[in-house]
């Protein structure tokens, strides 16, 4: 489902705006991807739902599949570069965070772990190499199923619709993994270098450095190709 949020700058909403990047002036600035406006983590309340399906309220984890799930999905399609491969993959990772949210340690903000999931199922992922079937999102033990509704955008069909936007998704997807996915997290997601170290298990300085690199690697791919 495409983002209700408008981007701050261009006025365009957040998942188009990155198609108006290059008019705006943020490439030149070295903010390669559109993170003008990034809604507001809400720890308390997602402790608050983590309570109640832990208590046995198994239906509210309907509302962390509604506050992640499209963040996951964006991330797992920028390592697959398949729209259908990339909506299996994200169930699959949902079920780990709903089978493992009892190991959840609530001195880490709940994104940050859902993230961590999320980078570690992909690198696994990635060194398989294979097709995973599709998995429905239910419990192993309970047999509960959540379904999740398939009402994401499709990107081959909407977020593709520039020249430019064409251009900078391909060479990002062309970067190097450690830099591809820390870009993504920060460029695209808005994640602060804290919670990213945090994710990637590396340290603050190798998060900036990598940023860095990737910035200037994709700035380099981008002038290749006229953008710039």
């Amino acid at each position: 489902m495409p983002s209700k949020h408008v981007c701050l700058v261009t006025k365009y909403p957040v998942d188009a705006c990155i198609a108006q990047c290059d008019s705006t002036g943020s490439v030149l600035r070295g903010n390669l991807l559109c993170n003008h406006f990034i809604p507001q983590m809400t720890d308390n309340s997602d402790l608050e739902i983590v309570d109640r399906v832990l208590a046995g309220e198994v239906d509210a984890f309907s509302v962390i599949i509604s506050r992640y799930q499209d963040k996951i999905f964006r991330y797992v399609y920028s390592q697959v570069n398949s729209y259908d491969e990339a909506v299996d993959l994200t169930q699959e990772i949902l079920v780990v965070v709903f089978e493992s949210l009892r190991s959840f340690r609530r001195e880490a903000k709940l994104y940050t772990w859902i993230f961590s999931i999320m980078v570690n199922f992909c690198k696994n992922y990635r060194k398989k190499r294979r097709r995973f079937n599709t998995v429905p999102l239910e419990s192993a033990t309970g047999g509960y199923e959540i379904q999740i509704p398939d009402t994401r955008h499709d990107p081959e069909k909407e977020l593709v619709d520039s020249d430019s936007l064409r251009i900078v998704k391909e060479e990002l997807f062309q970067l190097p993994d450690d830099y591809k996915e820390i870009l993504i997290l920060r460029d695209i997601e808005g994640l602060p270098y804290n919670d990213i170290s945090s994710i990637l298990g590396i340290h603050l300085s190798n998060v900036k450095v990598r940023i860095h690199r990737g910035r200037e690697m994709l700035r380099r791919r981008l002038k290749e190709r006229g953008l710039i």
